[in-house]
């Protein structure tokens, strides 16, 4: 999630959080089966009656046990490569959490965690040093200094990671315990050119998208409820020149691009099109992306967005938000929708206790219906190496991964969430309230491989935001459209991506600020498909064919 993308035609800032369309999976998962088998419906959860969405929790569940007989690991060591967000967690000799894991994984937990923005990086030296035993792949994670993550796919694509197919899909997810209840359209997502190479870490079928905005800015300043692109724009452009904290106090609407806000408002398609013939279209040879750069400049003229915007780290938008100076922020869907709530820092409210932030969904450019981008219903999936020989090996890792799965609500998911009673969290009037700073001063990092606590909607502080988030992911399920080349294999792809990654980029943010006029898209577009989009698109359209 980068501030130096763009975010268009899927290529940019939040574009790898998302999920597909009504549960109409994009590439040639269909040809696979998945028998999942959902937890029965408890007291106190919601069950949304929109296929896809996650369920909502008014009150936490009774704590049970959902993980029975000896620990899924055999005494050794499993080292690990793991996405970091925030600070790392103390070294294990000085951390009970990290003790306990190993206790309950019955194995030596031996971590390797990367910064989010060095992930990209560090991720591709792996390749030649060798992966660790769980290695953390993410297709969409690009790192801070705007590395694209396509030479992942190559990875994958080239053999170093076990096909896990035949364990997961079919009847062979049976043979686990809690893998099963992993949401079907999860594990569908989680395929490459129609197999399965890892675990994944489920998230709401959309996410990322809608991103919270000060609502009371713009009731303050008489440009709330925008009903098309003119009052969007007049809204966004008034939280600068509107002076909503007061004239001594300079604000912004953006410290983020947030492309894909644009993109909805203009039905731009998600990356690829399909025509009617079956050839496909890419998104930045429509007139809807022309529409929707031009109204990103429009924007950036209206002074909505922060002066270094093409700058920002992910966690300097963050604080441009919970300080108080931008007036818009996206992340992971379920987490945002936490910060409506008061709340430890980082959070807006902690240091803004007079904001009034809340979801944002535009309106379409003529006041239609807006058609929002998705992508995958995971963020990203773990992988065991080829390197390791052993199938009893391979299935001990996957039954450590199963136990890492554990339902929320269950005790084991508990403590993989929520960490150790009255050091991470303590029992506030039934519901696990987290200690100030806890997740990061223990478990951070380490329990970030398939825990399903985004697919599940529970805010201790504020139960009816559990409600409103489901709601709203359900609206945004019914709008949303999936890349229909997602999970299909393009050579091209893969080794020409970085470059036209790169030229859309830098097109596109020029033409944001106002250093080339929008007819540089035309030059754009004529060197992707020269530089291998004609090629990429021809081997896309044979890769759907296969799929029918």
């Amino acid at each position: 999630m980068l501030g130096g993308l763009l975010a268009l035609g899927g290529t940019g800032l939040l574009a790898s959080c998302g999920g597909p369309s009504h549960g109409v999976v994009a590439s040639c998962a269909n040809l696979l089966s998945f028998d999942v088998k959902p937890p029965e419906q408890k007291p106190h959860e919601v069950i949304s009656g929109t296929p896809n969405t996650p369920v909502a929790w008014t009150s936490f569940p009774e704590p049970y046990t959902s993980w029975h007989g000896d620990p899924p690991g055999n005494g050794g060591t499993v080292t690990t490569f793991q996405i970091l967000y925030g600070a790392p967690p103390p070294p294990m000799s000085q951390n009970r959490w990290w003790q306990e894991l190993n206790r309950r994984l019955g194995v030596t937990w031996q971590p390797t965690l990367v910064d989010s923005g060095d992930y990209a990086t560090k991720l591709d030296t792996l390749a030649s040093s060798g992966f660790p035993d769980l290695t953390y792949i993410n297709f969409g994670q690009g790192g801070s200094d705007g590395t694209t993550s396509a030479s992942f796919e190559k990875i994958v694509a080239e053999g170093a990671f076990h096909d896990l197919t035949d364990y997961v899909s079919g009847k062979g997810l049976n043979e686990f315990t809690n893998l099963p209840r992993l949401p079907r359209v999860t594990w569908a997502d989680t395929t490459f050119a129609g197999r399965v190479y890892g675990v994944p870490y489920p998230i709401p079928p959309v996410n990322g998208f809608a991103g919270l905005y000060r609502k009371d800015w713009a009731e303050k300043l008489g440009v709330d409820q925008p009903k098309n692109a003119a009052q969007v724009l007049k809204m966004f452009g008034a939280f600068n020149s509107g002076h909503p904290e007061g004239k001594g106090n300079r604000t912004w609407a953006f410290g983020g691009l947030y492309g894909d806000l644009w993109n909805s408002m203009f039905r731009v398609p998600n990356n690829w099109r399909v025509n009617k013939d079956g050839s496909l279209t890419n998104a930045i040879e429509t007139d809807e992306y022309r529409a929707a750069i031009d109204f990103s400049h429009q924007l950036w003229k209206a002074g909505a967005f922060y002066p270094d915007v093409l700058t920002q780290t992910f966690n300097q938008q963050l604080d441009l938000f919970t300080s108080g100076q931008v007036g818009y922020f996206a992340q992971g869907y379920a987490p945002l929708i936490g910060m409506m709530a008061p709340g430890p820092p980082p959070n807006l409210l902690a240091s803004v206790p007079h904001a009034k932030p809340y979801p944002f969904l535009p309106p379409g450019h003529d006041g239609g219906k807006i058609l929002i981008p998705s992508n995958a219903a995971n963020f990203g999936f773990t992988s065991i190496p080829t390197t390791i020989k052993s199938e009893k090996r391979v299935v001990e890792l996957l039954r450590v991964m199963d136990y890492m799965a554990a339902p929320f609500g269950s005790e084991e998911g508990m403590f993989i969430q929520d960490g150790i009673e009255g050091v991470m969290y303590n029992m506030v009037d039934g519901s696990p309230v987290s200690v100030s700073s806890g997740a990061e001063n223990w478990c951070n990092g380490m329990n970030y491989l398939d825990m399903t606590g985004e697919i599940n909607y529970f805010y201790p502080t504020n139960n009816s935001l559990a409600l409103l988030a489901q709601q709203l992911q359900a609206e945004m399920i019914k709008r949303a459209v999936a890349d229909p080349t997602q999970g299909l294999y393009s050579p091209t792809s893969i080794s020409a991506a970085g470059t036209l990654s790169q030229l859309q980029t830098n097109t596109t943010n020029a033409i944001l600020v106002g250093r080339q006029p929008l007819s540089a898209l035309d030059g754009m577009i004529s060197s992707w498909k020269s530089q291998g989009g004609n090629q990429m698109r021809k081997e896309f359209e044979q890769a759907l064919k296969k799929c029918k």
